[in-house]
C-alpha cells in the first residue's frame, strides 16, 4: 500500500474517535453528556434499476471477452512480462513470510486439484490455488505497484491477483501462453482503468485490493473461460458483490491485509464460474445507482479513464518496488540512504533523527508507534520510523530485516526511539530528512518529487530484483531459476502454461 497521491481525484475524508476508559465511580458521578449534534452525511442516489443496456459496464465487458493477443502491441507485452517476471520473483521469496506455509498448506488439497499451491507440493481446486498463490506473492509487500492512467497516478496492489489468477487458470486449462499473458493483461487494465477513474484514498477506509481487483480477476477468469460478453457482464456484477475488506487490520497490526490480495482472486474466479453456468448479477456493476463506484468510492470522476483507448492502451502498474516495504515509507528510505552514502555516516554517530513530510502522512497508519504484535511484519512493514531507521542503522532495507531478531535488535530499536516525525510548513511537498550527529553537526536531505523507480526500471534492474528474490529463498537450484527468467521472457511461446506452472512449483518450496 501506499500513501494516496496528490494526482488522483480528490476524496472525502473520514474522522476516527477514540474511546476513554473512566472508571465506574466516576461514571456513575458524571452528569448526562449533552445531545450529540446532528450529523449530515452526504447524499446518495436513491437505488433504481440499472440502464437496461448495462452503460459502460456493458462497453467493458465486451472488450473483456472479445479481447485477443493481436491487440497487444510489443511495449505492452514487455511490460506484462516485466510484472510478471517481478511478481514470480517475490513468489518465490514469499516463501518465507510470515505465515504463508500454514495458510498455503491450508488451502492446498490433499486429494489434489486442477492448479498448484506454490510451495506445498500439491494442488488445489482454480479459486483456492490463485487465493494462495496472490498471497505468496504479496508475501513481503514487495511486488510492483502503483498505476499511471494517462495523465492519474494513484497507489495499486493489483499484480499479485492479476498474475496469479490468470496463472491458476491457465494451468487448469492447459492454455498456451498468448492466451495466460491476454489474460492477465485485461486484468492489470481493468484494474488500472478502475482506480484511476475515482482514486483511492486510505482515508475512506476500504483498502483498494478487494475494491479495485475483485471484478478485474473476474475479467480474467470470463476471457480465460471464452465466456460471452453477456455473461462477462454478469460475471462483473456477481464479483462486485463480493467486494469487502479494510485497512482497519493494517492500523491495527494484523496480517489480514495479505488475505485480500487471494480473497480478490478467488472471488473473481468464482463470479465467473457463476455467470457461467447461468446466474446473473447487476445490470450496471460499475455506475448503477447502487452499483461499485457509488457504494465503495466517492464516485466515479474520471469515466473516460474507464473506456478510453480500450483495447489499444494496455495500462498495468509501473512502480518496481526496490525495497520491501510500504510505499509510503520508500521517500524516507531513499533520502536515508542517499543522505548515509554521501556523508559517509556512521550510524553510531547519530545522535536523533526528524523526517518531515505533507501533513496528510502524518495521518496515516504508516505514521503510528510502533507496537507489538499481533503481526509483528505488518507492524513494521507499515511504520516509517522503523524503514527510516532501518535504512540509516544498514544502508538498505531487505526480508532479512523483519526478523524477530532483527526487529529487535537494540540498536535499531534505540534509533526508531530517537526519531521524530513533524509536518512540513505549509504549501511544501516532499520530504526532508534532518539528521543530527553526537558532535552537533546536522546533516539534511530533501527530496521534493518522487523517488527514482517511479520513473521506471530497467529489465536489468528487475531482472537483479528477481535474482535476489531467489538468493533470500535459499532453496533454489540456480538452473531452475534461470530457465524461469528465460521462459518468463519468452512466455507468448509457452505451449502449455501447465508446463510453467509445474517448473514454478518446482523452484517454491517452504522452509523445513
Amino acid at each position: 500500500m501506499s500513501a494516496s497521491d496528490p494526482l488522483a481525484v480528490g476524496r472525502r475524508s473520514v474522522l476516527a474517535g477514540a474511546a476513554l476508559a473512566i472508571p465506574a465511580a466516576s461514571l456513575a458521578a458524571a452528569s448526562a453528556p449533552p445531545p450529540a449534534p446532528a450529523t449530515t452525511r452526504a447524499p446518495r442516489q436513491r437505488p433504481a434499476p440499472s440502464v437496461a443496456d448495462g452503460g459502460l459496464s456493458g462497453l467493458i465487458a465486451n472488450h473483456v471477452a472479445t479481447a485477443t493477443f493481436a491487440q497487444l502491441d510489443a511495449g505492452a507485452l514487455e511490460r506484462a512480462k516485466l510484472r510478471l517476471l517481478d511478481v514470480i520473483g517475490c513468489t518465490i521469496g514469499g516463501v518465507r513470510g510470515e505465515g504463508q506455509a500454514a495458510v498455503s498448506g491450508m488451502l492446498a488439497s490433499a486429494s489434489g486439484g486442477e492448479a498448484s499451491v506454490f510451495g506445498t507440493g500439491r494442488k488445489a481446486s482454480v479459486a483456492d490455488a490463485a487465493m494462495a498463490n496472490a498471497m505468496l506473492a504479496r508475501a513481503f509487500d514487495f511486488e510492483v505497484m502503483t498505476v499511471k492512467v494517462r495523465d492519474v497516478i494513484s497507489p495499486s496492489h493489483n499484480a499479485p491477483t492479476s498474475v496469479m489468477t490468470a496463472l491458476a487458470l491457465a494451468e487448469a486449462a492447459h492454455s498456451d501462453g498468448r492466451k495466460f499473458i491476454t489474460t492477465m493483461a485485461i486484468g492489470d487494465d481493468f484494474s488500472a482503468r478502475s482506480i484511476a477513474a475515482s482514486g483511492l484514498d486510505f482515508n475512506d477506509g476500504w483498502d483498494g485490493v478487494p475494491l479495485h481487483v475483485t471484478m478485474a480477476a473476474a475479467a480474467i477468469a470470463a476471457n480465460a473461460r471464452g465466456l460471452s460478453p453477456e455473461k462477462t457482464r454478469q460475471a462483473l456484477g456477481i464479483a462486485a458483490d463480493q467486494i469487502g475488506g479494510t485497512v482497519q487490520n493494517v492500523w491495527d497490526g494484523a496480517n489480514s491485509w495479505k488475505i485480500l490480495q487471494g480473497t480478490a482472486a478467488r472471488n473473481g474466479i468464482v463470479a465467473a464460474h457463476f455467470a457461467e453456468i447461468g446466474w446473473s448479477g447487476m445490470t450496471d456493476p460499475l455506475l448503477s445507482p447502487c452499483g461499485f463506484y457509488a457504494q465503495f468510492t466517492a464516485g466515479c470522476a474520471r469515466p473516460d479513464l474507464l473506456t478510453g483507448g480500450l483495447g489499444q492502451e494496455w495500462n498495468g502498474e509501473i512502480y518496481f518496488k526496490p525495497w520491501p516495504s510500504c510505499a509510503a515509507n520508500h521517500p524516507a528510505i531513499e533520502s536515508a540512504l542517499t543522505l548515509r552514502a554521501r556523508e559517509k555516516l556512521d550510524p553510531q554517530a547519530i545522535d536523533s533523527v526528524t523526517i518531515q513530510v505533507e501533513p496528510r502522512i502524518l495521518g496515516l497508519f504508516i505514521a503510528k508507534p510502533l507496537l507489538p504484535g499481533p503481526s509483528l511484519h505488518s507492524q513494521a512493514n507499515f511504520n516509517l520510523r522503523f524503514a527510516c531507521s532501518v535504512a540509516l542503522l544498514r544502508g538498505d532495507l531487505r526480508q532479512e530485516d523483519y526478523a524477530p531478531s532483527a526487529i529487535a535488535d537494540p540498536a535499531l530499536t534505540s534509533l526508531i526511539e530517537r526519531t521524530t516525525l513533524a509536518a512540513l510548513p505549509a504549501g511544501e511537498k516532499g520530504i526532508v530528512l534532518t539528521v543530527r550527529r553526537r558532535d552537533g553537526k546536522v546533516l539534511t536531505e530533501t527530496l521534493r518529487g518522487r523517488p527514482r523507480h517511479y520513473a521506471g526500471s530497467t529489465a536489468q534492474e528487475v531482472e537483479a530484483k528477481f535474482h535476489q528474490q531467489v538468493a533470500f529463498a535459499g532453496n533454489v537450484p540456480e538452473s531452475v531459476a534461470n530457465e524461469l527468467r528465460q521462459r518468463i521472457g519468452a512466455i507468448e511461446k509457452e505451449t502449455d502454461m501447465a508446463s510453467f506452472a509445474a517448473l514454478l512449483a518446482n523452484a517454491t518450496r517452504f522452509p523445513a
